[in-house]
């Protein structure tokens, strides 16, 4: 797919704003996850931090008010054991009066009579109501601000019954009538009466009546020392107001609170503090979560199996009375053991993680602001891509179409939009050309390259045309050359079969002279050896006639063939000296035609080597065949001589037989002669092979040349075809109007 230059340049732009922002984007992502996740583990434990620090602080509270609770109690009991000594103690009368007593803990009842005590030397009576006042103890009330009640012993057990009291009960009134059962219903003995029974003063905290109290308890002996009875002196944990109060009052996270439960007894699992108090004394033990979980049972057997002092922890869902919904509580839980007390201190999950959504809400704000910030800039990248795009690319666009028209061929064109470079941009400014960079060196390269290559096209043009006409000339000097060249070859031939000729010939020759001077030398013995031999002497000299005259003959036919030889030699020159000039003529167009004439200049070279080899073979050739005439010539004058001298001696044969000597002497003396007639013949053999073997040469020579010329020809074809291929395409451009 093709993409165009100016879409790949806002391409790039495009990527290079969105990748930053896409990076950012990821980076904060990252960032909004892990400031997420360490803000909540953060802040879960400032919650937990805070739930423990406000249950820490809520028993150090009522550590401190129960130590400063003991230390004023055990104040009011010796204040109250003063005046009761100073008022004369107590004793029993005799009176009997009727009790229905009633168990603090299990609310049974159970009819009683016991002496009347005197208190101070006062009857005590079963005085219920507040409006009327009850010795001793109002006074003790008043005076110490502690709750004051006189026990009386109701049997060996230990059973206490309250006879007077300042403590009220459940219906507002004097809560006289109830005892303290030396057994609780559960079989546990109770503390408070053990260590009274013991003689002992019990202090910390007691169930009194309906509530639990900061007491101290101390027997009340008889005159004879018996214990009788007990005296209390307490005071109300749950009205404590700087406990309550604080406890109250403290609020954990937004809308966190600490509450206290029961832990055992009748108060076991019910509220002693709630929230705001208006759940006070409500039973949740049977309470579940959402699971199904009876969670306060859990709570407070947890609390009760802790040691002093030991923290521990609860997460739960609670929903309080007009609260939307139910909510995850991560409670703080520690048990204060002397007022039976599990302090819970609690505060709900989504008020702390408030906090992280806030952080998830900013994380998200910045984020979108990043993307918001990311969008202008990629508009405002975008924008500048654009101008920017259209500065680099108008250029290059440009240069592509006048590159279309130089493709084309067209490179007139071309060359006139550059000159009129509004018209090439379709009327667009050029205002790109106020700023030189790239752009500019590209046109000015382009325009530079469009030039030289106009300039380089025409000097094509030219060196084509002068090579086509160079190679026209050497193919017509090659077909001219052509047939002088077969002409030499056919010629060189037929010289050759001369050339056999004459050496056969002269072989011939040589054995005849051989024939003649044997015969000779016969001849002489024969006369030598008597007149007897004339005849045969003379048929051998007619022989010798005859052979003389085949000789000259012979030497006829060898002067005529050399004479052939002489002039085919001379055509051969003539050939040589034509083939050196049109070697020296296709070297001097080769040199013309530069690069594309090396292959005719290596021809012209062999063909002008050739025509050298040519005229040096043709020289020897005739200096060979001249001596051969000479010779021939030569041996004809002897022959003929020789052959006038032998019929002048054949003519005498007849008519001198007394000079039979001095014929003999002729005869011997033609010995020599025919000895030189046979040395000629012997060198004329010879000088034929070498002819014969020169004109071979020569043969080869032609045939060769004839190869090359056809070579040559086909080099000049090529070159003729690549210099037309070269001129058609040169053809399409166009240089001028």
């Amino acid at each position: 797919m093709r993409i165009p230059l100016r879409n790949k340049i806002y391409g790039l732009a495009l990527v290079a704003a969105i990748l930053p922002v896409l990076v950012l984007l990821l980076l904060l992502m990252h960032f909004r996850s892990s400031v997420s996740h360490e803000a909540a583990r953060e802040m879960a434990s400032l919650a937990e931090a805070n739930v423990d620090q406000a249950t820490k602080d809520a028993y150090g509270l009522c550590e401190t008010t129960n130590n400063l609770l003991q230390g004023r109690v055990g104040h009011n009991l010796s204040v109250a054991r003063r005046i009761l000594a100073q008022g004369g103690g107590v004793s029993t009368s005799t009176e009997m009066v009727h009790w229905l007593a009633v168990n603090q803990l299990s609310q049974s009842t159970t009819p009683i009579a016991l002496p009347r005590m005197l208190i101070a030397g006062a009857p005590t009576t079963q005085n219920r109501s507040f409006k009327v006042t009850t010795p001793f103890v109002d006074e003790i009330t008043r005076l110490v601000g502690s709750e004051t009640t006189i026990f009386q012993r109701m049997n060996e057990a230990g059973d206490m019954l309250r006879v007077a009291t300042s403590v009220p009960a459940s219906d507002g009134n004097r809560g006289i009538g109830t005892y303290i059962p030396a057994v609780a219903p559960d079989g546990t003995p109770s503390p408070v009466v053990t260590a009274v029974l013991r003689g002992e003063v019990y202090r910390g905290t007691a169930f009194v009546v309906n509530d639990r109290y900061v007491a101290a308890y101390e027997s009340l002996l008889d005159r004879e020392g018996k214990i009788i009875g007990m005296l209390f002196v307490g005071e109300k944990i749950s009205e404590v107001g700087s406990v309550r109060s604080t406890l109250l009052n403290t609020v954990i996270g937004r809308t966190g609170y600490i509450v206290v439960i029961g832990a055992k007894g009748n108060q076991r699992g019910r509220y002693i503090i709630s929230k705001g108090g208006m759940r006070d004394g409500e039973d949740l033990w049977e309470q579940r979560d959402s699971n199904g979980t009876l969670f306060v049972q859990e709570m407070v057997q947890q609390a009760l199996a802790s040691s002093k002092g030991e923290l521990f922890h609860r997460s739960y869902v609670w929903q309080n009375p007009g609260e939307p919904k139910a909510r995850l509580k991560h409670s703080a839980l520690i048990y204060f053991g002397p007022w039976d007390w599990l302090i819970v201190a609690g505060a709900y999950e989504d008020e702390y993680m408030g906090a992280i959504e806030g952080v998830k809400l900013s994380a998200t704000h910045l984020l979108w602001s990043v993307i918001f910030a990311g969008f202008l800039s990629l508009l405002v990248v975008l924008g500048i891509a654009f101008v920017m795009g259209r500065r680099l690319t108008r250029p290059v666009e440009l240069v592509t179409r006048l590159a279309g028209k130089v493709a084309k061929g067209d490179l007139h064109s071309a060359r006139e939009q550059f000159f009129n470079l509004p018209a090439a941009t379709n009327g667009h400014s050029l205002r790109w050309f106020d700023f030189p960079d790239e752009s500019v060196d590209l046109m000015s390269s382009f325009q530079e390259m469009t030039q030289t290559l106009g300039s380089l096209i025409g000097q094509v043009q030219r060196a084509g045309i002068q090579v086509t006409a160079s190679t026209t000339e050497i193919t017509a000097s090659a077909k001219q050359l052509e047939p002088t060249v077969t002409e030499q070859a056919a010629a060189t031939r037929e010289v050759s079969a001369t050339s056999s000729q004459i050496s056969a010939t002269s072989r011939d020759l040589l054995r005849t002279m051989s024939d003649a001077g044997e015969a000779a030398l016969d001849v002489a013995a024969q006369a030598e050896s008597g007149q007897s031999k004339l005849n045969e002497m003379e048929s051998a000299i007619r022989e010798l006639v005859k052979a003389t005259g085949s000789i000259s003959s012979r030497l006829g036919i060898i002067s005529d063939r050399a004479s052939k030889i002489s002039t085919v030699v001379t055509t051969i020159n003539k050939i040589s000296d034509q083939t050196a000039l049109l070697s020296l003529n296709a070297a001097i167009e080769a040199e013309k035609a530069g690069e594309f004439g090396k292959g005719f200049s290596v021809v012209a070279r062999e063909i002008s080597r050739l025509a050298d080899q040519t005229a040096v073979a043709t020289q020897d050739i005739d200096s060979v065949v001249r001596e051969m005439q000479s010779s021939v010539s030569s041996g004809v004058m002897e022959m003929d001589k020789f052959s006038e001298e032998v019929r002048q001696r054949v003519a005498e044969v007849n008519g001198i037989a007394a000079a039979l000597g001095k014929m003999i002497e002729n005869v011997q003396a033609l010995g020599p002669e025919f000895e030189t007639a046979k040395q000629g013949m012997q060198g004329q053999t010879q000088a034929a092979e070498q002819i014969n073997e020169a004109m071979k040469q020569l043969a080869q020579t032609a045939d060769l040349t004839k190869s090359l010329l056809g070579e040559f020809q086909k080099i000049t074809a090529q070159l003729n075809s690549a210099v037309q291929e070269l001129q058609g395409g040169v053809s399409r451009f166009r240089t001028a109007a």
